[in-house]
């Protein structure tokens, strides 16, 4: 196909998935998580079918479409290429999306969300995406690339090899997992057997985010909760109720996007009034967005309010133009807990406490690990702090457990493991980093290797010596109301795929 017939073949792909509400609950005891997994997994079957997939699904929706080697040498190995079909929370389906053609660098006018000034001056990475056709959402909601665009490249590519029938290629696999964005390992036992089973040793998820960019490593994380124990708050003042909306980005990309959660704000906000006649008595993080947080505060007088409106305005204000913003108004009751401001000052604490390693996420780039306090929410008996943990190093993750039960002396504190760097399972596997770059010298396309600063869920492909690598998709700011990507790099990183299926059905490692 010409790049023009894959610029809208992919569109149209991403549209019909996009539509598809399919965001985890990690509240949810169930796999998926949610229905709109198993309406979605629905979909990919009939889709996949119709283009001649031989296609299985289990009771978790985990959907696999199998298609025999083609023009392949007898030592092409078989190969995996897997997406996710859950999406963040806070993600909403888009029946339709924007498209802006050459685009210039100027501010993206997202129609719901003229205050967004998402350009080149704002993002200076953001030129490599001048001049080609963006497609981007409404500005106030993710809508799902990650990793819908992944899939999308998948569906477009199976298409491509369709109408291709002179292109080679492995046996290979399209693997659609659930629940992802929440950890649910459990759910991927089934099909890392499956794979086992069949003598498959290599794949790649679809889940990166930099154009062509490889990925062999990826952070170890924990996740880590303190709690404060609540006290009823003597309310003998006016209240005032705080809406912070915070900056909102993934925490791989926190230092290029300016992130900012409301935890910090706050935080920042409460320092700078200490000793003054203000008191915090509520605090709640959203729950659709953890950057996002409604408080609770007393002013005792009207001097107090007057400095806590600048003192909101000062801190949040300069953030306003990545998506940050603030709303101060009276109410007549609330039932308060002092134990609010004790979360607040721990977190302004530990992001001031020098452990010698990055704590910030915002503050975290390359190889660095960050320890983000990011949601703080009424419990029982007063308040939760959450806080993400990640590094590269195992030995630096325990470090940065420590440092939490550290600064939070007697009060309970809960720590549990999330995932592994894939990296140490994979150095005795550089044929996966050689089949991507050869593809991306065949495809007129350069890649380059760099670490995930997530995870891709993989743990159960590792362990059953199953070697699984991620491949970016070409995308800005994902789960971000900012988020965005472009039809040249839709149509060129399907041509980059289907390039390393020619690669890999030459049976050179």
């Amino acid at each position: 196909m010409s790049l023009p017939e894959l610029k809208e073949l992919s569109l149209k792909n991403l549209e019909a998935v996009v539509a598809i509400e399919s965001a985890s609950d990690e509240s949810s005891e169930t796999i998926p998580s949610t229905t709109g997994q198993t309406v979605l997994a629905e979909y990919l079957a009939e889709f996949f079918s119709s283009l001649g997939g031989q296609v299985t699904r289990d009771e978790f929706a985990n959907t696999v479409a199998y298609w025999p080697a083609r023009h392949a040498s007898g030592t092409a190995p078989e190969i995996a290429m897997m997406v996710h079909l859950d999406t963040a929370r806070g993600t909403q389906p888009m029946e339709s999306l924007n498209r802006l053609a050459s685009w210039d660098g100027e501010a993206i006018p997202y129609p719901e969300n003229p205050n967004l000034r998402v350009s080149v001056a704002n993002y200076p990475a953001l030129s490599r995406y001048l001049g080609q056709e963006l497609v981007f959402g409404n500005g106030v909601s993710p809508f799902g690339l990650d990793d819908k665009l992944g899939l999308t490249y998948l569906m477009t590519l199976i298409q491509h090899l369709q109408a291709n029938p002179e292109l080679s290629h492995p046996g290979l696999y399209i693997i659609a997992r659930p629940d992802e964005e929440i950890g649910r390992m459990e759910a991927l036992e089934s099909v890392a057997d499956f794979l086992a089973e069949r003598g498959v040793r290599s794949g790649y998820t679809i889940d990166g985010l930099d154009p062509f960019e490889i990925n062999i490593e990826n952070f170890n994380a924990s996740a880590a909760s303190v709690f404060f124990e609540g006290r009823l708050a003597p309310v003998d003042g006016q209240v005032y109720k705080l809406t912070i909306g915070g900056v909102n980005t993934h925490g791989a990309t926190a230092w290029a996007e300016g992130h900012r959660p409301a935890t910090r704000l706050a935080a920042e906000v409460l320092n700078a009034l200490e000793g003054t006649p203000v008191a915090w008595i509520g605090f709640e993080s959203d729950s659709m967005r953890d950057c996002d947080a409604v408080a609770h505060c007393i002013a005792y007088n009207e001097d107090a309010a007057k400095a806590l409106e600048k003192t909101l305005r000062d801190v949040v204000g300069p953030h306003i133009v990545r998506g940050a913003s603030w709303k101060m108004e009276k109410v007549e009751a609330y039932r308060g807990q002092s134990a609010a401001a004790d979360a607040l000052r721990f977190v302004w604490e530990f992001l001031n406490s020098n452990p010698g390693f990055t704590l910030a996420a915002e503050d975290s780039s390359g190889f660095d690990g960050y320890s983000q306090p990011y949601r703080i929410l009424p419990v029982e008996d007063g308040f939760r702090l959450d806080i993400r943990l990640r590094d590269f190093a195992p030995e630096m993750l325990k470090e940065r457990e420590e440092h939490v039960r550290r600064l939070a002396g007697s009060r309970k504190v809960q720590v549990s493991s999330q995932y592994i760097n894939m990296g140490p399972h994979l150095k005795e596997r550089p044929e996966l980093v050689k089949w991507a770059l050869a593809a991306g010298a065949k495809a007129g396309v350069e890649s380059q290797i760099q670490p995930i600063r997530g995870g891709t869920g993989v743990d159960p492909f590792l362990e059953r010596g199953i070697g699984v690598a991620n491949l970016g998709t070409g995308y800005f700011a994902p789960e971000s109301e900012k988020e965005f990507t472009t039809l040249e790099f839709m149509a060129q990183h399907v041509r980059w795929l289907a390039a390393l299926c020619e690669v890999v059905a030459e049976g050179k490692a």
